[in-house]
């Protein structure tokens, strides 16, 4: 599609999307998305970026103009390569809505028994800063969601962490931090460190900026098999299908540069960078061409709307 077929796709999809669809309109929708592979793909992306962002209820006409002046702007730009100049082709106007209709986050609170917890979700497009009950910092990157108790009580602290996330933790050694994913546990006393655990990814990790962490998987009942303790500059990388860990020594500010509003990439595979797109904005890319697979880059990509709590 050129720019005015996607001006037009962009409002035809918004107006069937608002809740007030004619029925004529949902048959030429459903019309629309049948003629090719492409438009039920663009729908697809539109609606889940749409349906994210569906409290914040900003009018489709002011959202969409918004995007086109994003658009107009971003043209004139040097682009940072041949590949990455066609991924922003493809996904422009889905990622800008998703900048402009997803900065929030959602409270919940959820009482069981006598403890009351918050749930902070932040949408795609978006990060969000949020202070935990004991001072604690932490970023919550795009599609993520953390679960914690209004207060923490006990001999530990802990969090369940969906998502990707950076903590600063106050430190407390008779209270250590513990933050749950669906693979492995976090265990911190004070320290700094950005946990990745996307519900999907097949390798979830954990990077150490500061102080000291340990990571017990959940594959093994054993510590001695399935434990390790992190130091600063070290990535733990983690296979969700085999349980088996890594630690990589490297500067590893690139993996929680997002909280800076920044996606880093040094030396990275052509795959990697278009992963992270993906994750960040929660669009669908395709490369075609094993060729372009192996190209690596080095690059620094700003990005805005932060949330705080």
């Amino acid at each position: 599609m050129d720019k005015n077929q996607k001006k037009q796709a962009d409002e035809f999809i918004a107006r069937c999307l608002t809740g007030n669809p004619s029925e004529e309109e949902l048959r030429d929708l459903e019309t629309w998305i049948g003629e090719s592979v492409e438009n039920l793909k663009y729908y697809r992306n539109f609606r889940n970026i749409w349906e994210g962002s569906a409290e914040l209820k900003l009018s489709t006409e002011n959202a969409l103009g918004k995007v086109m002046k994003q658009i107009d702007k971003q043209q004139s730009r040097q682009p940072l390569g041949f590949y990455l100049q066609k991924i922003a082709a493809v996904l422009f106007i889905p990622l800008l809505i998703s900048m402009l209709w997803m900065s929030y986050a959602r409270y919940l609170k959820k009482d069981q028994g006598n403890m009351v917890y918050h749930e902070v979700t932040a949408a795609f497009g978006t990060f969000s800063l949020l202070n935990l009950p004991d001072g604690s910092k932490v970023w919550l990157n795009a599609g993520s969601k953390l679960r914690y108790p209004e207060q923490f009580t006990g001999d530990m602290r802990l969090v369940d962490l969906t998502g990707e996330a950076y903590f600063e933790i106050i430190s407390d050694e008779s209270s250590p931090f513990l933050v749950n994913t669906k693979d492995f546990t976090v265990r911190a006393t004070g320290t700094r460190f950005n946990v990745m655990a996307y519900q999907n990814c097949n390798f979830p990790s954990v990077a150490l900026a500061e102080g000291k962490v340990t990571v017990r998987g959940k594959r093994h009942a054993s510590k001695s098999e399935n434990e390790i303790r992190l130091k600063p500059d070290q990535l733990l990388k983690y296979s969700s299908l085999t349980g088996k860990m890594e630690i990589v020594n490297e500067d590893v500010y690139k993996y929680y540069a997002w909280k800076d509003g920044k996606l880093v990439f040094r030396n990275d595979l052509f795959t990697e960078v278009t992963k992270r797109i993906s994750i960040q904005y929660n669009v669908d890319i395709e490369i075609i061409g094993d060729q372009v697979k192996q190209y690596r880059y080095r690059a620094t990509l700003k990005m805005s709307h932060w949330i705080s709590f």
